[in-house]
Order: structure tokens, then C-alpha cells, then sequence
């Protein structure tokens, strides 16, 4: 079904170029994706529970998104990436089963690099998620899953935590924990500290503090950053923010790895299901002795789901 899934969204990205005369193509395209994803999501619900419900309603959803990338120094990048959830209400109304490319899981993802990567040679990332809400500002998922790359499987647990630390009308503080432990013996923890500021209707700050640890790395990651999305009607976005990425040792000695300022617009130009983000950014790297360089990054996406 992946396979075929990541064939039929190649055509789809294909037939762009063409699709000003039809633009019903893009349209067949769509559904038909959404209706594989629908099947497969139900036929592995039946599978396990025999019921004849038309209740239930599936969640399925999945999202590829073609980059691009050009930066003075750097050479061209691109990069396609997916991520899909398969709902499964019969089984657990809570249980999804999950399938993303490393850029995906990765955490840690600013935009500041594309994989460069064929299809083939990426990691990918299966698991089934189940999650709980245990009380009202504490929700956890628990899943199981395997790292894939090639024909190598790595099979890994993973915990994720979600708490509101402070929830009010304007002001909202979250406490982010993913923990995982691979059998190869790796081990990754990321923790957030994240703060949303709600100005008005339309417009929200942010405040990320992520911090990175893998026992197979020499250094920690440490990642803060200020934004702001400024929302302009109903399918538009605009947005700016300052970052810094640095390296510690031993959670001590923060060195700066790069700065960058990052802007964004975002734009829903066909239904609800396709989009386009153009993202320039200055960056002042430490493996270029902090020189100026200039960034221009272009996502175009596209939304699968059971309307």
C-alpha cells in the first residue's frame, strides 16, 4: 500500500505541471488516494473487529510535501517527504497506526536542511500509537514500532507526554517529553518548554525551548526560539522568528551551531487540500565563521482525508 501510495503521489506532483487545462485531474488524483487510505485503514479495523457499524468514522489522514531549497555556499536541496495515520476506531477509538520519513520524526526539523535523499535511502518510521488522556492537563501516547531502512528493521518504544503547565484565555505553557529507546541500544530524550501568547483573533507569539539528548551523540542540542503568525484570512499566514541551535557538552557550555531569521507565508490555494509555504530565512552559520548567507526555501503539500 506504501508503495503504491508514494507512486500515485508522484503522478499527482507530475500532473501539476499540466493541470491548468484540467484542473480535474488533480481532483481524481485526490480522491483516489483518499479512498486507498479509507480502505486500507478499514480492512485492517475489520480484520481485527467484525462489525457492521457505519458509526464509526475514521480520522485517516495523510500529507506529502515536495521542498526545495537554495542557499549561497550550499548546494541545491530537495527533499520529499510523508507522513500518514491510519485511524482505527473499531479496534480503540484512541489507536493509530503511523508511518513518516525521518524528517517527519524528527523533532528537532527547522527548515534549515533537506535530506537530499532518494526515497530509497531514507530512515522511515512505522509504530502503533495509543493514546490516553490522564486527567484533564496530562495526555501520554504509548507505542511500539520499527525503524526502517532498506530491508534493516530497528524495532523501538516510544512515550510521548503532553502537559498544560498554565492554560488561560490568552496564555498557554506546555511541558513536551518524547522518550524512545531503540534495541540497538540507542537512546533518544527531547523535552520542551513551549509558551503560546494569543494577542487577538489573528494573531499568536510563540516561545520554544527544546532540549535533545541521544547517548550515541556527543553533544546535546539545544534549540530557542521566538516567532509570531500573523493570520490573514482563511487561507493565508504570514509569519517571522528568530532561532538559535546550539551544542553542549555534558548539558554545560552552550556553543552556538547557527542563527537564523526565519519568515513564512503560507498559502491554501486549491480547496482545503493543497498549499504552498515560501520561507526565506538569514542564516549565520558556525561552519561558515558566521558569515551572512541567504536562504530561500519553497514546501508545496498536499492533504489526504476522509472528508
Amino acid at each position: 500500500m506504501v508503495n503504491r501510495l508514494i507512486t500515485l503521489a508522484f503522478l499527482f506532483f507530475l500532473s501539476l505541471l499540466q493541470a491548468d487545462n484540467n484542473i480535474t485531474l488533480l481532483d481524481e488524483y485526490h480522491d483516489n488516494l483518499c479512498q486507498i487510505l479509507v480502505d486500507t485503514s478499514n480492512s485492517i479495523d475489520d480484520y481485527f473487529v467484525e462489525s457492521n457499524s457505519t458509526e464509526v468514522s475514521s480520522s485517516t489522514w495523510a500529507e506529502v510535501i515536495n521542498s526545495f531549497a537554495i542557499e549561497n555556499g550550499q548546494s541545491f536541496e530537495k527533499d520529499l517527504r510523508l507522513r500518514l495515520r491510519l485511524s482505527l476506531p473499531k479496534i480503540q477509538k484512541n489507536l493509530h497506526l503511523i508511518f513518516e520519513d525521518e524528517t517527519n520524526d524528527n523533532t528537532l526539523y527547522d527548515s534549515t536542511k533537506l535530506t537530499n535523499e532518494h526515497i530509497e535511502e531514507k530512515n522511515y518510521y512505522l509504530r502503533l500509537e495509543y493514546f490516553k488522556y490522564v486527567k484533564k492537563s496530562l495526555n501520554m501516547a504509548f507505542a511500539g514500532g520499527v525503524r526502517i531502512r532498506d530491508a534493516h528493521l530497528v524495532p523501538y518504544l516510544n512515550i510521548r507526554s503532553h502537559y498544560n503547565l498554565y492554560d488561560e484565555e490568552k496564555i498557554n505553557s506546555i511541558l513536551y517529553n518524547r522518550f524512545r529507546y531503540y534495541t540497538d541500544g540507542e537512546i533518544i530524550n527531547n523535552f520542551e518548554f513551549n509558551t503560546e501568547y494569543n494577542v487577538n483573533d489573528s494573531l499568536d507569539f510563540f516561545w520554544r525551548n527544546q532540549l535533545s539528548y541521544s547517548n550515541k551523540e556527543e553533544f546535546q542540542t539545544l534549540i530557542n526560539d521566538v516567532s509570531w503568525i500573523k493570520t490573514l484570512n482563511e487561507t493565508e499566514q504570514v509569519g517571522a522568528g528568530l532561532g538559535i541551535v546550539s551544542d553542549l557538552k555534558n548539558f554545560k557550555n552552550p556553543n552556538s551551531d547557527y542563527i537564523h531569521f526565519h519568515m513564512l507565508f503560507h498559502h491554501i490555494f486549491y480547496k482545503d487540500w493543497m498549499y504552498y509555504q515560501v520561507a526565506p530565512s538569514i542564516l549565520w552559520r558556525e561552519s561558515n565563521a558566521f558569515q551572512t548567507s541567504y536562504r530561500y526555501m519553497m514546501n508545496l503539500g498536499v492533504i489526504f482525508k476522509n472528508d
